[in-house]
């Protein structure tokens, strides 16, 4: 097969890996069981969930043990913001580094921030040293659709890369080569191209959940807006079976209720439909307590906007909940310095949407406007 061909050109090489249980399907297999044979697996690094998608958001996978024979298990979403990074001494043991994981379209989904940050470190290296920085390629889940507006870099965080857009229609390799070549990263780069050893499009019956919370391919179309919620007081559905694809909180009520109720089923109704329900979380945010809220059922997916969606909603609970709704203060994703929502709208005039100080044909416009200037800029990315 192709995908043996490919692996057989680094037969003998010291190689890296960052993987996890997302990246099986040759041999109908875990892809880190099968490198081994081809390379001298010197370090397997862990990204954010650990290797089996153990571990919540935001966990410290400092305690995870694994063991590959004599390999060194390097972790990457430890206790500190300097464990994100691996240092020179790690890298210059290598031949290659493996990148083969599956991410999930959207800017925040840390897997592809991890493997830049591992790029960056790359490319900073004498070239003698530097090691091949392998990418083993895997579809987008939701496509090539573009959503969202360039990250500016006062808000740049392990949840989003300066200038990438918040759903970036890019395979893994796409966004990464987009990175070496927007930042001038002097890297050498080995693809091995999507379709390679499973088909172009994700076969839902066997989705493996990259991480806890993106249970289903599903998840996948309404994470680049719902994520949004992870910087409000409104559960964004942890705790539950259907993450991201429900939220609400437990204030959501009376009149206002009402009122949120008729302004949601209008929006994007020829997309999406919007039920009511409640529900009880397990864990997380609200933790046993019953919280009124939606499922958001897509419709159309390709002519549905999860990031205006979610814009919409939180702009809509703030208006008719004042007392109640509020953004996040504290620690996210190791910064301190900006609130979360900061950090993952990313964008002062999406910012100033929240705040009311914009109307929504206006937002709509630049949205459009930020996207198409974004899909012409990665054209030559899109693998």
């Amino acid at each position: 097969m192709k995908f043996v061909k490919n692996l057989a050109k680094f037969s003998g090489c010291n190689a890296g890996i960052l993987t996890n249980q997302s990246a099986f399907g040759y041999q109908k297999s875990y892809h880190f069981e099968i490198y081994s044979e081809f390379v001298k697996l010197k370090k397997v690094f862990l990204p954010e969930h650990g290797l089996f998608a153990e571990l919540q958001d935001q966990v410290s996978g400092s305690n995870l043990e694994y063991i590959f024979g004599e390999s060194e298990i390097v972790n990457l979403y430890g206790d500190t913001e300097e464990s994100l990074i691996p240092n020179h001494d790690i890298l210059k043991e290598l031949d290659i580094v493996i990148i083969d994981i599956r991410d999930v379209g959207s800017r925040y989904y840390t897997f592809l921030t991890t493997a830049f940050y591992i790029l960056d470190a790359i490319s900073k290296m004498d070239k003698a040293e530097a090691p091949i920085f392998v990418i083993v390629d895997s579809p987008n889940p939701i496509g090539e659709k573009i959503e969202g507006s360039p990250l500016h870099p006062q808000y740049e965080s392990f949840v989003g890369i300066r200038t990438a857009v918040h759903r970036h229609g890019l395979t893994p390799a796409g966004l990464l080569c987009y990175y070496k070549e927007t930042f001038k990263l002097k890297v050498e780069i080995a693809i091995i191209p999507v379709g390679v050893y499973h088909s172009s499009k994700f076969d839902s019956f066997h989705w493996i959940p990259p991480s806890p919370n993106i249970p289903t391919q599903n998840t996948c179309f309404v994470y680049p807006g719902q994520c949004l919620l992870e910087g409000t007081n409104l559960s964004e559905g942890r705790g539950t079976t259907k993450p991201f694809e429900i939220f609400g909180a437990p204030y959501l009520k009376g009149k206002a209720k009402e009122e949120l109720d008729r302004r949601l089923k209008k929006h994007q109704s020829n997309s999406l439909t919007t039920r009511n329900l409640r529900f009880l979380p397990t864990f997380h945010k609200f933790r046993n307590e019953i919280c009124e809220g939606y499922q958001l059922m897509i419709d159309k997916p390709k002519k549905f906007h999860s990031l205006f969606f979610t814009l919409y909603i939180i702009r809509n609970i703030k208006e008719l909940f004042p007392e109640d709704f509020a953004f996040l203060e504290g620690v996210y994703e190791f910064r301190s310095d900006r609130p979360a929502i900061e950090l993952l709208v990313g964008d002062p005039i999406l910012l100033d949407y929240l705040e009311g100080k914009s109307t929504d044909r206006a937002i709509l416009e630049y949205l459009e406007n930020t996207e198409q200037a974004w899909f012409l800029r990665t054209k030559e990315f899109r693998y």
